[in-house]
């Protein structure tokens, strides 16, 4: 029987992992998630791009573009099933409802939440993805190729 490679098992974890920070980011910036099922099939989507992107990104610039371009649609998915109310965001909580981050009133209105912080939520989830799949991805390598080393002697 054919065995699945272990890169293209992470490829799997990276999609989920993608999901779960993109969703914390969105909610710790004032978001709300979106139901269970429309959360399983952004997973089950994630994880097949990022199977599809793990045989042709080779690189850690391209993996941060694709990263940052999953996190961008997966807001906006988000935003879509989820919604964006006041007083729904961990950062409102420990600030108080309708106050921005410091001393600036907020920005987004009607919103609750700050544009910016949703943007710098995401971008973080999207380098986080980018540092752990890159890891991983590096010491997958390093097994594979001491495995490769000690058959071959």
């Amino acid at each position: 029987m054919h065995e699945v490679p272990v890169q293209d098992k992470w490829a799997w974890v990276s999609g989920l992992l993608a999901v779960g920070l993109g969703l914390a980011a969105h909610m710790a910036a004032g978001g709300s998630a979106p139901a269970v099922p429309v959360l399983l099939g952004f997973a089950a989507l994630c994880c097949l791009a990022a199977q599809l992107l793990a045989r042709l990104v080779h690189g850690p610039l391209l993996l941060l573009l694709a990263s940052g371009v999953a996190q961008q649609l997966l807001h906006f998915g988000f935003a879509a099933f989820g919604g964006y109310f006041p007083g729904s965001g961990l950062v409102d909580h420990l600030h108080g409802v309708g106050q921005g981050l410091g001393d600036a009133p907020a920005a987004a209105g009607a919103g609750g939440g700050s544009p910016h912080l949703m943007l710098y939520t995401h971008m973080a989830a999207a380098i986080l993805t980018l540092l752990l799949a890159a890891g991983v991805t590096r010491l997958l390598n390093r097994v594979s190729l001491s495995a490769t080393r000690s058959n071959t002697a």
